[in-house]
């Protein structure tokens, strides 16, 4: 006896279109990524953004006379927590003219201003970048910082972004008490020199 051909069951009346579904589905993932890279974007934009300030501070460095030209090591300090991450690392070993460059990281102001010829005052010691900036110039050190204002507390190097680019301050007075010079090629570059 045979038994007739198996008849297919009809699609259910609830289902989309093949074509709705494709589009449901496209939508969704594009909803998704629009959504999730938002951190993501972010963390690639500061690190752009740290990686172009740890460059330009190595710039600022072989463009600065120090008060002891003829030290074999410039040590760049970073005080506080490090924005920087990995970034510096680049840096460690670059030739300074006769120098080399080294990378530290002092527990507090105090070890930084004696170990350092460089301090990078990250904006987690924002509280204390006045004091910090008083004692600096009776050590020679070049202080940094990316915390807003801090070129007018004393600070004598003050990065910031502009336009997508990175802008600086300057403290000319601070700079001549602590007996370092900036070329004046660089000082053209200035966004402002207090």
């Amino acid at each position: 006896m045979m038994r007739p051909a198996p008849v297919p069951a009809p699609a259910p009346v609830h289902a989309a279109p093949p074509a709705r579904a494709a589009r449901r589905r496209r939508f969704c993932a594009l909803a998704l990524a629009l959504l999730l890279p938002a951190p993501a974007q972010a963390q690639a934009q500061a690190a752009a953004e740290y990686a172009a300030k740890a460059a330009f501070i190595y710039n600022i460095a072989l463009f600065s006379t120090f008060p002891n030209p003829d030290a074999p090591l410039v040590r760049l300090c970073v005080l506080g927590r490090d924005p920087f991450g990995k970034l510096l690392a680049s840096l460690e070993g670059k030739a300074l003219g006769q120098a080399k460059m080294t990378i530290a990281y002092p527990g507090s102001g105090g070890d930084a201003l004696r170990q350092c010829q460089i301090v990078f005052v990250s904006a987690s010691e924002s509280a204390g970048v006045a004091l910090l900036a008083q004692s600096a110039p009776q050590e020679g050190v070049l202080t940094v910082s990316d915390a807003k204002g801090a070129a007018r507390l004393g600070i004598m190097v003050e990065l910031g972004v502009e336009d997508k680019r990175i802008a600086f301050e300057y403290n000319a007075e601070a700079a001549r008490a602590a007996h370092i010079t900036l070329s004046s090629k660089v000082l053209r570059l200035a966004r402002a020199v207090h």
